[in-house]
């Protein structure tokens, strides 16, 4: 008996752990299925992995790894999830590194899985593997942000279990690989029986047949649609024209529209669907929508999301008492967006029967006038944004919207806050930025909430002290205001983490601030800051402080005790001599920036080691001497570094060669000397260097073309003299290469040599060397060039016709705009322009475009081709021996603002279409041998100084003294546009007048000769005129001779 119930004990333990144990999740007996182990690990193979997603895909147990979902009984795999960033820079992401139908077949292995997502991955522009079709155990498929492109695959309909299908596609995957399509064929959707989520925004369905919404409408389990940014047109929409049970859609409670390419009036299949809860039709052109808008969605009982947002929409839409209108129906919205339309003068009334409303947005629009009391019966708002109108005042009414949570105010008219704004005691962010507030109430600090707080750009005086009271705020910006102070009870803000004081009027700051024991920003640049307090040291986590463009001398030594700081700006201050010893940065700093800092004396040899982490150096515009620091040149992580425009001298250091961070390096504007390093490498990270302006002298180091990622180089303004060759042929990356003013010499049509091998150069300067030899035609081969001087060399030959083919020049639409390369327009070009020399930089430099072959010795003709070159606004041409005419068409290069022929042989009459030239602020034709009237009207009327003429004793007209005689008088502009289209009216006159005289005379003279009656009749009437005539003579003639003779006799 005992033997009997301690075995019953024995199995009772057995079974109570075992089902423990299978409580527990475990499974000691064995682990996931082997064949979908060695799946897992195939599929893995199939991506790079650089955040380490997949790093837990190892052991036995597959079941146990990150991602990986399995049935608790069987130990069947059931779910991937592998969701990766949107962004490429937030980690995880996975990026395919094999053949996509590889992650096909893999994934087919897994034949219980029900649950995929791989969406925010990288499939590199593949297609979706139609083996995805296989897998028809899914229930959800994501592949949205994936950066799949092409056509949707129809196998895809297989998947008839599947209840969520998401092909989301981000913008820059359509931007990349082109994105997702459907082609007409969209019958394979309407298998998908089961779906009850279906999400296609960003795929092109402007070529899916116009039955898209009759397919859709038979997935009756379909609750959740969208269709954002599908290139819908018109044709795609259902109507009561087409065969359409729209009944079949009155199931979805989800319905995005938004940003797609139809028209019109709203459509109106909308009113049967009334079971929708959300609406989003933002982006939709819905201006030719009728008055009754309102009147078809309050049709929708059971809308609570709606957003109409930038529809083109105006007052006419709006309901209005005017017109019959429930405005109960309105009464379920919650959330309201009508932001980005053309709606004016005061905020709609209709608003205040929206009493069920937490969301509104009016932002962008052209409202006016004060916010209605009535705002305050909105009891339920928690966001409210009315930003970027024109509205005047704020009502004490908005006091009572007890729930509000966020108010944006910014960018209209305000001109005071009232008391009762604190009361919003849920208020957590506030925005009232660009009015033009004097005054902030002391009722703010009743704000306990508040955890941001921006107050920038208005005309605020004073911060009042009851701010200290905002025990919980993080982001202040009180940027570019008038203040003048800062109150003691601003270290109240124990939570501040962001602090901006920007551009105000503070001579400076408190004591208190030393207590903000969470500060990570602080701006208080541009102000009238003397000195900063020892306290600074104690804002133990401070990471970024700015305190350029102050009138600071020096800053306190506390400063090295901010152990996390990482960024300080310090230009544009008055330290004065010497290096800063005081600048006892802690060695987590990364950017320091001291220029235009009134810093002289010597760098510290060991300033590299002082900062090991440093990232960013800018000295620039100082008044630094002695040498450049070997130290700075062999830190791990520095990117910038910039030391131009000061005093340095010595050599430019070899230790530069050993820099496989550095990208900016700018030594210009110095006094350094001896020749430049030649141990440049290809795994070194250069994209600018600038050692313009300085005492260099030499080679063009040869090692510099290894320098594989350089786009930007200035060397100008050296002695340098030999290698020029090297720099032509083999910097293959450049987009800027500045030679000017050296003494490179050597024939250049044999140092180019054959074809250029660079399709992305901008700016080639050449301008003041010794270079001789042709113009070599492998430069017309430069298909974004912007920016060509040759200037002053000893080029001879003539100008190569091929010249009017720069394609930049020729059509400025096609110039190319990388706004992420912020490098090739960083140091400024000097151009000869309009006679004098202009810097170009920044904006200016990358919109200029300009030939300058001046000061050579170039032979022959001016190129007809040139004046293809219709977006050239540079032309000059100057001190050359060029001979011929002007070309006849050179009005048509519409957009030249100076033109310089001046020193040259030209002859012939200046042409007159050059009055068609209306951009042109500066002319020089002088000293050539031009002749004739120079041409009147437009903006040539405004050129009047006559130096511009000078050396041309042939010519005449104003503003010359030498008038026109009357048949050398110039055409006007308004007689006489171009001289083709005169020659041609002119031709066609005599045409005409040779065609009337022969019709004329072969009228006359061919029927006289064909019809004899005629013929006969013709010359009988002639003999008779002839005898007439002749009868008539004699007789005058006989009466003439008898009163002559009659008068003799009297005598």
């Amino acid at each position: 008996m005992r033997e009997t119930f301690r075995a019953m004990l024995v199995l009772v333990a057995v079974l109570f752990f075992g089902a423990a144990e299978f409580c527990s999740g475990r499974n000691t007996s064995f682990s996931c299925i082997e064949k979908e182990r060695e799946s897992l690990l195939k599929f893995k193979l199939c991506f790079h992995d650089p955040s380490h997603m997949l790093s837990s895909w190892k052991g036995n147990d597959c079941c146990e790894w990150k991602g990986v979902g399995c049935d608790k009984n069987n130990r069947y795999v059931v779910s991937l999830q592998l969701r990766g960033s949107v962004f490429a820079n937030q980690r995880p992401q996975l990026y395919l590194i094999e053949d996509v139908e590889e992650v096909g077949s893999s994934l087919l292995k897994l034949r219980y899985l029900e649950h995929l997502d791989l969406s925010n991955n990288n499939f590199n522009g593949n297609l979706i593997p139609p083996s995805f079709g296989l897998m028809k155990q899914l229930r959800y498929l994501n592949l949205s942000g994936a950066q799949f492109r092409g056509r949707i695959p129809g196998e895809l309909g297989n998947l008839t279990r599947l209840r969520v299908l998401d092909l989301h596609a981000l913008d820059f995957s359509q931007y990349y690989y082109g994105g997702l399509k459907v082609d007409d064929d969209i019958q394979w959707i309407s298998h998908l029986s089961s779906l009850q989520q279906l999400d296609m925004s960003g795929v092109n369905l402007s070529h899916a047949s116009s039955n898209l919404f009759q397919v859709l409408g038979m997935l009756s389990s379909l609750s959740w649609l969208s269709l954002s940014d599908c290139s819908l047109k018109n044709s795609h929409l259902p109507s009561h024209n087409h065969l359409l049970n729209f009944t079949l859609l009155g199931n979805i409670q989800h319905l995005d529209m938004s940003y797609n390419s139809f028209h019109g009036p709203i459509p109106i299949f909308l009113q049967n669907m009334t079971s929708l809860t959300f609406l989003d039709m933002s982006g939709v052109n819905l201006s030719l929508t009728s008055s009754n808008l309102f009147q078809v969605l309050g049709m929708l009982s059971s809308l609570s999301w709606l957003s109409l947002s930038s529809c083109s929409l105006k007052n006419c839409h709006l309901p209005s008492y005017n017109r019959p209108f429930n405005f109960t129906l309105l009464g379920n919205i919650k959330h309201l967006d009508l932001s980005a339309n053309f709606f004016q003068g005061p905020i709609p009334i209709f608003l205040q029967n929206m009493t069920s409303l937490k969301l509104l947005y009016l932002f962008d629009n052209q409202l006016s006038g004060s916010i209605p009391d009535s705002i305050g019966q909105l009891s339920k708002l928690e966001s409210m944004d009315l930003s970027g109108n024109q509205l005047g005042s704020i009502p004490d009414s908005i006091g009572q919207l007890s729930k509000l949570e966020s108010m944006d105010l910014s960018g209209n008219q305000l001109g005071s806050i009232p008391d009762s704004i604190g009361q919003l005691s849920k208020l957590e962010s506030m925005y009232l930025f660009g009015n033009q507030l004097r005054s902030i109430p002391d009722s703010i600090g009743q704000l306990s909430k508040l955890e941001s707080m921006d107050l920038s750009q208005n005309q605020l005086g004073s911060i009042p002290d009851s701010i200290g009271q905002l025990s919980k705020l993080e982001i202040m910006d009180l940027s570019g205001n008038q203040l003048r102070s800062i109150p003691d009870s601003i270290g109240q803000l124990s939570n501040l983490e962001s602090m901006d004081l920007f551009g105000n009027q503070l001579r400076s700051i408190p004591d208190s601030i030393g207590q903000l024991s969470k500060l990570k920003s602080m701006d208080l640049s541009q102000n009238q800051l003397g000195s900063i307090l020892d306290s600074i040291g104690q804002l133990s986590k401070l990471e970024s402080m700015d305190l350029s463009w102050n009138q600071l001398g020096s800053i306190p030594d506390s400063i090295g005790q901010l152990s996390k700081l990482e960024n300080i700006y310090l230009s544009s201050n008055q330290f004065g001599i010497g290096f800063p010893k005081w600048l006892k940065l802690p060695k987590t700093i990364k950017i320091v920036d001291l220029s235009n800092a009134s810093i002289s004396g010597p760098l510290p040899e060991n300033i590299g080691h002082m900062m090991p982490m440093l990232m960013y150096l800018s000295l620039e515009n100082n008044l630094m001497n002695g040498s450049v620091p070997k130290s700075l040149c062999n830190l791990k992580y520095l990117l910038l570094l910039d030391l131009s425009n000061n005093m340095l001298s010595g050599n430019i250091p070899k230790s530069l060669c050993n820099s496989k961070s550095l990208r900016y390096l700018d030594l210009s504007n110095n006094m350094l000397s001896g020749s430049i390093p030649n141990c440049w490498r290809n795994d070194q990270s250069f994209i600018f260097i600038d050692l313009s302006s300085n005492n260099l002298s030499g080679l063009f180091p040869s090692t510099m073309v290894q320098l594989s990622s350089l786009s930007v180089l200035h060397l100008n303004n050296n002695s340098l003299h030999k290698g020029l060759h090297v720099a032509l042929k083999n910097l293959t990356s450049l987009v800027v290469l500045d030679l000017g003013e050296n003494k490179f010499s050597g024939n250049l049509t044999s140092m180019v040599g054959g074809e250029i091998n660079n399709h992305s150069l901008k700016v080639l300067r050449l301008r003041k060397n010794l270079v001789f030899g042709y113009i070599p035609l492998e430069l017309c081969s430069l298909s974004q060039m912007q920016i060509l001087d040759l200037a002053d060399n000893n080029l001879t030959g003539r100008i190569p016709p091929c010249f009017g083919k720069f394609p930049i020049m020729v059509n400025a639409t096609q110039l190319i705009y990388d706004f992420d390369d912020v490098s090739w327009d960083k140091a400024p070009l000097m151009e000869v322009v309009k006679g004098r020399y202009l810097e170009y930089k920044r904006t200016t430099l990358r919109l200029e475009i300009s030939i300058d072959l001046s000061s050579n010795n170039l032979i022959g003709s001016i190129p007809e081709e040139l004046i293809f070159l219709k977006d050239l606004h540079n032309l000059n041409l100057s001190w050359n021996h060029l001979s011929g005419k002007i070309p006849e068409k050179i009005g048509q290069m519409e957009n030249l603002e100076s033109l310089d022929f001046s020193k040259n042989g030209l002859s012939g009459m200046i042409p007159n279409s050059m009055s068609n030239l209306t951009k042109l602020s500066h002319l020089n034709l002088s000293y050539n041998n031009l002749s004739g009237p120079i041409p009147t009207g437009y903006q040539l009327q405004t050129l009047e100084d006559p130096t511009m003429y000078a050396g041309n004793p042939q010519l005449c007209g104003a503003p010359l003294l030498n008038k026109c005689s009357n048949d050398t008088l110039p055409p006007t502009t308004a007689n006489f546009k171009d001289n083709d289209e005169v020659a041609l009216k002119r031709m066609w006159f005599y045409i005409v007048v040779l065609l009337g005289f022969a019709t004329g005379f072969w009228g006359v003279v061919g029927t006289l000769i064909f019809v004899k009656s005629w013929k006969y009749a013709y010359f009988h009437w002639v003999d008779d005129v002839q005898h007439r005539i002749l009868g008539v003579i004699t007789l005058k003639v006989a009466r003439f001779k008898k009163m002559f003779n009659g008068n003799q006799n009297d005598q």
